[in-house]
C-alpha cells in the first residue's frame, strides 16, 4: 500500500516517538492580525500543501467579504512516519474488554509494516477504528494543531474551516450569530457553533447524525444526548451530535474540552465522529446555512489523489 511505503520512508524524520499525542501537533508560524473578524479572534483554514487549488476556491469565496483565513498547512497523513501510529491510537489493555466485545479495529503493525483489520483484543497493540486511514489521522492532527495554537494564544473564539467550504450567505452573519447566541444562552452557555444545520452528501442532501460510534476506552455519559435536535428559537438549534467539521466556531471552553479529550483518550475515530463525544459539550447550529460544505469537492481521504494531477 502506497501510504505504508511513504510512512516507512518518512520514519527517519520523527523525533517525538514515545511522547504524548500533543508532540505530534504541527506548530503554526507567521500569523498576522488580518486573520480575524468581529467576534472571532482568529480564523484557520486547514489545507494540504499539495492542494493549493482547494484553498484558492475557498479564498475566492471569502475575499469578496474581506475575510482572510490563515492557511494552516495541514498534516498530511499519507506522509506520517509509520512508527507514530503506535503512539497516536488507543493501546488495548484487558481492562477495556467489556467495551471491545465484537469491536473491530485497524492496527498499523510496525513488525511487518502492514495494515491489519482485526478484533480489538491484543494487549499492548495500538488500534484505530476499522478502516481508519492515514489521511483521517492527519485530519485529526490538523484540527488539534489549530486548537492547541488557539489555546496557547489565549483566543476566546475561533473559526476553524476545512478547504471544502461553500459560502451560502454573507459570512459576516456569523459574527451576528455569535452575538445573538451569547445573549440567548450566555457566553459560557455554548462550546461549538456550526455555520450550517447539517453536513451534506455529494448530492447536497443533508445527512443527520443521531448516535455515536463506540470507543474501546471511553463510555459517554447519557448517550441519548446524541439524538438531541432542539430548536431553541428561529435562528438556532441545540444538538448532541453531527457529522462534518468543515466550519466550526469554537469557544475557549470548547477548545479546552476537545484538547483534554484527545490528549486523554488518543485518536480512534475520524474527527467528525469523535469530537462530539466529550461529556458536557454544548453544541449549536444555525438553522439557515451561512457557510456549508461544497458537494463533490476534491478529496484525498481514500488515496493521495493529488499525485494524479
Amino acid at each position: 500500500m502506497r501510504c505504508l511505503c511513504l510512512c516507512i520512508v518518512a520514519l527517519c524524520i520523527s523525533s517525538t516517538l514515545g511522547a504524548g499525542i500533543e508532540k505530534y501537533f504541527k506548530k503554526i508560524k507567521h500569523k498576522t492580525d488580518m486573520h480575524k473578524m468581529d467576534g472571532i479572534d482568529f480564523i484557520y483554514m486547514i489545507n494540504l500543501d499539495e492542494r493549493p487549488e482547494k484553498f484558492a476556491i475557498c479564498k475566492q469565496q471569502l475575499d469578496r467579504y474581506e475575510i482572510y483565513p490563515y492557511r494552516f498547512s495541514a498534516v498530511n497523513g499519507w506522509k506520517l512516519p509509520f512508527n507514530c501510529f503506535r503512539h497516536l491510537g488507543v493501546k488495548y489493555s484487558p481492562e477495556m474488554a467489556s467495551l471491545c466485545t465484537g469491536l473491530w479495529g485497524t492496527t498499523y503493525d510496525f513488525n511487518d509494516g502492514k495494515l491489519h483489520d482485526e478484533l480489538i483484543a491484543l494487549p499492548g497493540r495500538c488500534y484505530f477504528c476499522r478502516g481508519m486511514g492515514c489521511s483521517h489521522i492527519g485530519i485529526v492532527l490538523s484540527h488539534l494543531s489549530c486548537l492547541q495554537d488557539a489555546y496557547d494564544s489565549g483566543y476566546k473564539t475561533i473559526w476553524v474551516m476545512e478547504d471544502d467550504i461553500n459560502v451560502i450567505r454573507n459570512p459576516h452573519l456569523v459574527s451576528e450569530a455569535i452575538e445573538k447566541l451569547d445573549k440567548l444562552v450566555g457566553q459560557d452557555g455554548w462550546d461549538i457553533l456550526f455555520t450550517d444545520q447539517d453536513t451534506k452528501d455529494r448530492n447536497g442532501t443533508h445527512v443527520i447524525c443521531l448516535s455515536y460510534a463506540r470507543r474501546p476506552n471511553f463510555t459517554p455519559e447519557h448517550p441519548e444526548r446524541f439524538a438531541e435536535r432542539q430548536i431553541i428559537n428561529p435562528e438556532f438549534r441545540k444538538i448532541g451530535a453531527r457529522y462534518g467539521a468543515y466550519s466550526m466556531i469554537i469557544r475557549r471552553s470548547g477548545i479546552k474540552k476537545l484538547l483534554n479529550f484527545f490528549k486523554n483518550y488518543k485518536i480512534f475515530l475520524p474527527y467528525d465522529m469523535d469530537y462530539f463525544l466529550p461529556n458536557n459539550l454544548h453544541i449549536f447550529t444555525v438553522v439557515d446555512d451561512i457557510v456549508s460544505v461544497l458537494p463533490k469537492a476534491l478529496s484525498d481521504n481514500r488515496a493521495p489523489n493529488y499525485e494524479r494531477k
